[in-house]
């Protein structure tokens, strides 16, 4: 059973792209918008995207914000110049172009899923199986978002696809390698940091630690029971930090733990670290892939213009409440 499917993946995997239609399209994305899922609905410099591969992404977007707004998105709203529903439907767009590119970078530096990388992607379901209660349970999961066990491990299969691209990345010789200095330069351009962090269920605990660091210097903060240790290496605003969190940065010596700063997330004591190149050199590799999305050549199909972000979701709904 196991070999089929994965016969059966790599089989997608070479069809994904292609624009083979099924005889009588279904599925909740077919109810949605009245699209076949596997219709060409754009194409990235040649690359064939069917149209489950937008729509994934645009039902990720639409869920996010319906549960960030009670369920109500307002769709009319301004996003920057643009509406919520042009801008939500760009950047399901945006993430559909991305994971083109991926798949062509990854054709034409001849990477392909190799016995370790199905070996852990069979790893990552049956874990997110036990997660989920059940395989039954997580395929209700996935059915939600329009997803069966196949596509979604399709999805899984950009994401070490991906990896090999970024190996190739590092590897002396490639044309994915950064020139020298360029990691440097990008670090610099980027603002790029690299930060210790400490987070804290109470400010209490976070001046408790605090206090102990300030009198102990050389103390490895990892050590600290009462608080969660991580470094990051990131970009300012990408997220990665609260933007509470990155402010209080500003303006610390090197190795100065910052006062105890609350966040949602709890409270954070940081301090500026040496930059971690390594991690940098991979932050650097995904803007370079980024950049290759967002210089390429994207042709739409007429379909396209046929749906609003805010007409999908009422039909992926509707869908959702006729499958229950």
């Amino acid at each position: 059973m196991k070999r089929a499917f994965k016969a059966a993946l790599a089989a997608m995997l070479l069809l994904s792209g292609c624009s083979k239609r099924a005889e009588k399209p279904s599925g909740l994305y077919y109810e949605a918008s009245g699209i076949a899922p596997d219709a060409v609905l754009l194409t990235v410099d040649g690359r064939e995207v069917p149209a489950a591969r937008y729509f994934y992404w645009l039902t990720a977007d639409c869920d996010y914000l319906a549960e960030q707004s009670g369920g109500a998105p307002d769709w009319t709203g301004d996003a920057g110049g643009q509406t919520l529903d042009e801008y939500v439907k760009e950047q399901a767009l945006s993430a559909a172009v991305f994971y083109a590119t991926v798949e062509s970078q990854a054709e034409s530096h001849r990477c392909v899923l190799t016995a370790e990388d199905l070996a852990a992607m069979d790893e990552d379901w049956t874990e997110q199986v036990a997660a989920a209660g059940g395989e039954d349970a997580y395929l209700a999961v996935l059915a939600q978002k329009g997803l069966d066990q196949a596509g979604a491990q399709l999805f899984s299969a950009d994401y070490y696809l991906y990896e090999q691209l970024r190996a190739l990345s590092r590897a002396e010789g490639s044309d994915l390698a950064p020139q020298s200095g360029a990691v440097a330069a990008y670090a610099q351009t980027a603002g790029i940091y690299t930060a210790d962090t400490l987070l804290f269920s109470s400010g209490d605990l976070a001046a408790v630690a605090l206090s102990e660091l300030e009198k102990n210097p050389d103390l490895d903060p990892a050590t600290l029971k009462d608080g969660v240790y991580a470094s990051y290496t990131a970009a300012p605003g990408d997220g990665t930090l609260p933007e509470a969190a990155e402010t209080a940065l500003t303006g610390l010596q090197a190795d100065q733990w910052s006062q105890p700063v609350e966040t949602e997330k709890g409270v954070y004591l940081l301090r500026p670290a040496t930059l971690n190149e390594d991690a940098a050199r991979d932050l650097w590799f995904d803007a370079q892939l980024q950049n290759m999305a967002a210089k390429a050549q994207v042709t739409l199909a007429e379909e396209y213009d046929s749906f609003t972000a805010a007409s999908f979701y009422e039909g992926l709904r509707a869908a959702r409440d006729a499958a229950k």
